[in-house]
This record gives structure tokens, C-alpha cells and sequence, in this order.
């Protein structure tokens, strides 16, 4: 039959237009038919096999069906597994029962089964036969653990009894006993003795009793003391401990040791020959000019090291130090005067300073490269005046300008010829760690503070040697092209 419209059963009057297959009025189960020739039964409709022939149809089936309830739609539109639960407006969500704290659950989306839900089980921490139960607010079980001397009071049900209480009870117990009158006849306080029983004598003496060095036996078996004032002894003065000098042998003398008197000092004696090797003291001089010496006592307002036969070579004066005689290491070659972060100011000298050129303790003497007289030339014309920026914040514009050029500066152009500048001797850089004050026992500081840094320096008699020879070979070009030029 041609296609046709069947009106649907709603309130809003709308139709359906069918094909001409159709058989309108046709009742599902009974006359309505599947393209194929089936009849269409009511489980296919609702729970439409996916794989089947005629429930491959059913989803195209259903989309048609406009009368479906939005809501239902919305419902078969959910994914996954779970519950279902709609809200107010009509929305349809897909729910798990979830775990909370002490809460177990199973089959949380109840595909499998129906869920169950139980308390989770609790850690066991305790041991032994003694433990401590732990409940939550609402009564349940927590936890447990060990139990601890603390957990109750002393009594029946506590008789563990620690180091520490037993100390306090046995406190409690001899405070209380002290506190009592008279407890026991063999306490007795000083005070009850003397009023009982007063002395009577101490050493056979009554009275108001004197006591002397032998009634209590300290009279002294060597000394022979007939006085006390100036603790002059009786015999063998001149080698007694008490007649002006102190003798120790071995141990330490602890605390300051103080010598007083005109010209006192620190001698120290040589056994073999009893005669002073070492003299320490305070000199000779007026109440406000006291001189100290090591090993003199004849120098006045310096502090003297003397050598052998009092050869007097080192001097502390009050602004520097005095040498009599050459100043020199005991090893050759070894030390530096002064170091990076610690120079000398200024050296005066009578000379300039001789330097080791031996040909024994050199290479031989190589030419410079073209790029090292080229490196040459131009350093020499980088030689300015400049001003050190400490004596400008110290003088202003007082401060005098000195001739050179700066070690970056000299970097720059040995690296502009492709030389490394610290393969060279006359370009130097050093670097220091930071030091940290060390204060001594009395607090005196014994190592000050110093900060990290660094600095760059010249050997200015290998820079101005390297210069040199790059204008001696500009010099000879340009007498070559004078002599080429006929001039």
C-alpha cells in the first residue's frame, strides 16, 4: 500500500509518516512485522539484542518512536556501571557506593550483587598481654597499642612501678619523715648536741681555747718556721724554697703568675751551669717608660730578641720592627712576603729587588709568535693614567695618577690575537676563601674575620719586557721600509 501518516497518541497531535510496508494499526506481537517477515515481539522492543537481525534493527526502531520520555532517553544515555539517581530538574546521574574512613565496602556498583558495607579493619599495634584499646567518638574500635606505666594510676590495677616513681614516692615518704618531731633519738641536729653536751676542751686545752700549728698537726717538718711575718726560714737559707726564687719540677703553673719590683723578671737557669740562659722581664726605666726584653737588660723602649753572646738582631719597637742584620728564610725559594689578600703597602729599598736569570734554571729563549708582537704593540699603546679609587675616597682629587693599564684590559687584547693571557707569567689572578673570626679562651680574638675575594695583578717587569719587544719589532719595521725608501 502507498505510505501513508498515522496520527500518534499524544496530546500535541503530531503524526509518523510510514512506508508503504507498513501495516497501520498493526499490534506489536501479534500482526506488526520486521522487514524480514517476523513479527516484532515486545522484548525485542525493550531489551533489543545487539547482535541479532532483527534487534540490530531495534536501536533504528527506537530513535523513531518520538513519544519516548526525554528523561528515559536521558537515562540510556548513561555509560558504565552503577546506580542511577535523578535530581529536581529531571537529570539523571550514575552513583557508587565509596568507601569512607573505617568503612569497607564491596560491590560498590552493585553489578555483581548486591553491596555490602562494613567496618574496615583496624592496625593492631599492641603486643604482650598488657594493651591499650582506642575508640572513636562514636564508640567504635580505633585501634590498639602497647600500654604504657602511664596509662593509669598506681594502684591494684596498676603495679608497674618505674625508677622514677619509686624516686618520687621514697621523696614524698622522707619529707614527711624529716618533718616529724623528735622521730628517732639517733637523728640528732647540731644545735640539740651543743646544748646537750657542750665542749669542754679540744686538745687537752680549756677554756677559750688558742690553737697552734701542732695542735692540730701542721707544723711543718723541714721548715723550722720561727715566725710567720716574712716566712723567714731558720736553716739552710740559701737553699730553701722561701728565700726569693720558686722551684717546680714538673706539672703546670695554673692561673696568671705576677712579678713585682724594680727591674723582676723571668730568668731561667741552665742546671749544668747555674747561670741564666733566658731572661724575661720588664728592663729598666722611669714609672711611665717600662721596657720589656727577651734575653737583654740593657735596651731601652723596645722589646729585644737577642742570639747567641747577645748579638741583639730583632727589635719590637712601638711603631714596627728592627732588624740588625739580613732578613732570610731558612728554605730557599719557598715563601712569598705578604700573600693575595694580605700585601704590603709600600717597599722601600736602597736597590731594585734582583731577580734569578740564570740560563741553568731556563728553556731556552724562544722568539715571539707574529700574533704575540702584535699582542705586544698594542698593549703598549693601551699605557694610560689612572687614579686608585681607595686613595680618591681617601684624598678626592688629591689622590695622584700612576701610569700603566689594567690586567682586564691586558686579557682583552691577548685574547683578541687568539693568546691565552694566563699562559703568560706577567698576567697573575688569585682567589681566597672566606675566614671566620676565632675568638680565644678569654674571649681575645685570635683570627679575625676576612671575607672571600679575589684580584687580578701584574708582573709588571714580564709585562714591560713583553712590551718592549713589540716596539722594538715596530721600531725595525720601520726602519726597513725607511731603508727601502732610500731615507
Amino acid at each position: 500500500m502507498a505510505g501513508s501518516k498515522i496520527k500518534l497518541k499524544d496530546q500535541l497531535g503530531r503524526v509518523v509518516r510510514v512506508g508503504g510496508e507498513a501495516t497501520p494499526g498493526a499490534t506489536v506481537g501479534r500482526d506488526l512485522r520486521w522487514p524480514d517477515g517476523t513479527i516484532v515481539k515486545l522484548g525485542e522492543i525493550k531489551n533489543p539484542a545487539v547482535d541479532s537481525s532483527t534487534g540490530g534493527m531495534a536501536p533504528t526502531l527506537w530513535k523513531l518512536i518520538r513519544e519516548i520520555p526525554s528523561n528515559i532517553q536521558k537515562l540510556a544515555k548513561l555509560a558504565g556501571v552503577g546506580f542511577t539517581t535523578r535530581d529536581a530538574d529531571g537529570e539523571w546521574y550514575q552513583r557508587t557506593i565509596e568507601a569512607g574512613e573505617g568503612i569497607e565496602v564491596e560491590n560498590a556498583d552493585g553489578v555483581a550483587g548486591n553491596p555490602a558495607v562494613a567496618l574496615a579493619d583496624v592496625p593492631d599495634g599492641g603486643g604482650g598481654t598488657l594493651q591499650k584499646t582506642a575508640f572513636d567518638a562514636k564508640g567504635r574500635k580505633t585501634g590498639t597499642s602497647v600500654a604504657t606505666t602511664d596509662d593509669l594510676s598506681e594502684g591494684a590495677a596498676n603495679l608497674y612501678y618505674t625508677d622514677g616513681r619509686a624516686d618520687a614516692r621514697a621523696a614524698v615518704a622522707i619529707a614527711a619523715h624529716v618533718a616529724q618531731t623528735d622521730p628517732h633519738a639517733q637523728y640528732t641536729t647540731v644545735s640539740e648536741a651543743a646544748a646537750a653536751a657542750p665542749v669542754q676542751s679540744v686538745n687537752t686545752k680549756a677554756g677559750a681555747v688558742v690553737l697552734g700549728a701542732a695542735d692540730v698537726g701542721a707544723q711543718p717538718a723541714s721548715a723550722n718556721l720561727t715566725a710567720w711575718a716574712g716566712i723567714a726560714p731558720a736553716t739552710k737559707a740559701d737553699a730553701s724554697a722561701l728565700a726569693g726564687k720558686y722551684d717546680k719540677t714538673g706539672g703546670s703553673i695554673t692561673g696568671a703568675v705576677s712579678l713585682r719590683g724594680n727591674s723582676s723578671r723571668f730568668v731561667f737557669y741552665d742546671d749544668n751551669l747555674d747561670v741564666p740562659v733566658i731572661d724575661v722581664g720588664a728592663g729598666y726605666g722611669t714609672a711611665t717608660d717600662r721596657n720589656g726584653y727577651i734575653a737583654n737588660r740593657n735596651a731601652a723602649g723596645f722589646l729585644e730578641v737577642s742570639a747567641f753572646n747577645f748579638s741583639r738582631r730583632f727589635r719590637l719597637v712601638s711603631d714596627g720592627f728592627l732588624f740588625n742584620g739580613p732578613l732570610y728564610q731558612s728554605d730557599d725559594n719557598l715563601y712569598s712576603a705578604g700573600t693575595a689578600s694580605a700585601r704590603f703597602s709600600v717597599v722601600y729599598a736602597g736597590t731594585g729587588t734582583i731577580n734569578t736569570s740564570d740560563a741553568r734554571e731556563k728553556t731556552p729563549v724562544r722568539p715571539l709568535t707574529a700574533a704575540e708582537l702584535a699582542a705586544a704593540i698594542e698593549l703598549g699603546g693601551e699605557i694610560g693614567a689612572y687614579k686608585w679609587l681607595e686613595m680618591v675616597g681617601a684624598k678626592g682629587e688629591a689622590a695622584r695618577e700612576h701610569i700603566g693599564l689594567t690586567v682586564q684590559r691586558a686579557i682583552e687584547v691577548m685574547r683578541s690575537h687568539g693568546l691565552d693571557p694566563f699562559a703568560r707569567g706577567f698576567i697573575c689572578y688569585d682567589a681566597w676563601d672566606e675566614l671566620l673570626e676565632v675568638l680565644g679562651d678569654e674571649g681575645e680574638v685570635v683570627q679575625e674575620h676576612r671575607t672571600a675575594g679575589d684580584r687580578y695583578s701584574f708582573r709588571m717587569d714580564e709585562l714591560l719586557a713583553f712590551i718592549a719587544r713589540g716596539l722594538a719589532h715596530r721600531l725595525d719595521a720601520v726602519e726597513r721600509r725607511l731603508a727601502a725608501a732610500g731615507l
